[in-house]
């Protein structure tokens, strides 16, 4: 374990530290404080030059074991990627930390929480506590200790609410909602609901967008209060089940379609657009969309003079899936481009401007879609 704090040049001043049933011994440092409660720890204290010059000797006394680290006094960029560097070399793989952000000079003990939130990811770096010693809510002898700690899970918060709105996953805001009892509810629909949504299941995907909306009426506080509107936002288009009218079964399926490309899934999005096309046909033909039988006919469909252009949507869709799927050419409107020779954004494009020209169709004749942008 590494106990890591931080010195600023302040005349501290003798105080006995309390956090919970645990009372130090008074003194100016909170450091020893700490090295009471963690004496497994390791102690590194990070010092400007002008920190060491005033308490090395005092701290040397107090804590001999103790490991000052020398680093600049942040005045510029270049300091700033220094300090970084220091802590980052100073704290191994999979270390167990605790972090003391009570004295420091300026904003190091920030830009040190900063490095600590990195080094959680990049080297899976188990922030066990963050503690502040409040001199200034002493009582009498007695100042006060507060656990950060909990709010360190904003952090994740954060990181994983960005990851869903990048990926269209909830996987990782799942795990962390799992980190509190009252979310556990909400935490286990939107897993259900993402691996529907990997495994390519438009029926289950919809069911389980309504449970997750449905645990998101729960009064819940908190970062999942915050969320929620954005997670509603989300969702809402994407639900159904098999006994809503088919029209709307067919919005919530091609929902999932625009999901699928707006984060960046073409593959899945073009694979859901060509089966969408097949149940699409169906209720125009005056169909159910969820067929008792087999006898009908996309290709019957499509070969009627009026629905030529749908034809060659769908044709192209073939295309494109069997190309990513098999490694095949990518139709253009200049011929079949080799999908080795095809820069990357042209294959992308190609998929947008085909979803988008099915989803103008289909509008056309006659469905309630968004509009196309």
């Amino acid at each position: 374990m590494i106990l890591l704090s931080m010195l600023g040049t302040n005349d501290y001043k003798e105080v006995a530290y309390t956090w919970g049933d645990k009372k130090a011994l008074s003194s100016k440092f909170f450091q020893a404080a700490l090295a009471g409660w963690f004496p497994q720890a390791n102690v590194l204290i990070c010092v400007t030059k002008e920190a060491r010059d005033k308490h090395e000797q005092a701290v040397k006394q107090l804590l001999p074991s103790a490991q000052l680290v020398d680093i600049p006094s942040g005045k510029k960029e270049a300091e700033y990627w220094e300090i970084f560097n220091t802590l980052e070399q100073h704290i191994p793989t999979g270390a167990e930390l605790v972090f003391d952000v009570t004295h420091g000079f300026r904003s190091l003990p920030n830009l040190a929480l900063l490095v600590v939130s990195f080094l959680r990811a990049a080297k899976a770096v188990q922030l066990k506590h963050v503690l502040y010693g409040a001199y200034e809510a002493r009582t009498g002898d007695t100042a006060p200790v507060f656990d950060l700690t909990p709010f360190m899970t904003m952090l994740d918060w954060a990181s994983a609410t960005n990851r869903f709105l990048d990926t269209g996953y909830p996987q990782k805001l799942a795990q962390v909602a799992l980190s509190e009892d009252k979310y556990k509810i909400i935490a286990s629909s939107l897993t259900d609901f993402s691996h529907a949504m990997q495994l390519h299941d438009p029926i289950r995907a919809g069911q389980e967008a309504k449970k997750a909306l449905d645990a998101l009426q729960k009064d819940f506080g908190g970062p999942m209060e915050i969320l929620r509107g954005r997670l509603q936002k989300r969702l809402e288009p994407l639900v159904f089940t098999k006994e809503d009218e088919d029209e709307k079964q067919l919005r919530a399926i091609w929902a999932q379609v625009d999901w699928y490309l707006e984060h960046q899934h073409y593959e899945k999005a073009v694979g859901l657009a060509k089966e969408w096309l097949y149940l699409f046909a169906r209720w125009k033909s005056g169909k159910g969309i969820w067929p008792e039988d087999k006898s009908f006919s996309l290709n019957t469909f499509l070969s009627k003079q009026e629905n030529s252009e749908l034809r060659e949507i769908d044709n192209n869709l073939r295309s494109l899936r069997n190309s990513m799927m098999h490694w095949r050419g990518i139709p253009t409107e200049e011929g079949i481009l080799a999908a080795n020779q095809a820069p990357f954004e042209s294959q992308i494009q190609v998929v947008q401007d085909l979803l988008k020209r099915l989803k103008s169709k289909v509008i056309q004749m006659g469905l309630e879609l968004p509009e196309v942008p």
